[in-house]
């Protein structure tokens, strides 16, 4: 996994460990099987987004070809990740 911006990364995983949330883990567990993917390997690119805690992603292969493009947001309260969810949810999501 590409981290554009180291600072805000560690930044965002230190309040998640000070908050006791494992589900931001569990999101980038999920973007590294994504990478790890034996019939599409890839590259995921994660880069500061606006939204507080929050990212955006770029799925990339081998050949230069863009796969998916999305979010992982934090939906904190009050939820500013300026996504819309259908149901309440406190902690880390992946948008694409």
């Amino acid at each position: 996994m590409k981290i554009l911006n180291e600072e805000h990364f560690q930044n965002v995983k230190r309040y998640a460990e000070s908050i006791g949330d494992t589900s931001l883990q569990n999101c980038l567990d999920r973007l590294k099987s994504w990478e790890d993917n034996p019939d599409h390997p890839s590259e995921i690119s994660l880069y500061y987004d606006h939204a507080p805690y929050s990212f955006g992603f770029t799925q990339r292969y081998p050949d230069g070809s863009i796969g998916i493009v999305g979010g992982l947001l934090y939906h904190g309260i009050p939820d500013r990740s300026f996504a819309v969810t259908l149901q309440p949810f406190h902690g880390w999501q992946m948008h694409t």
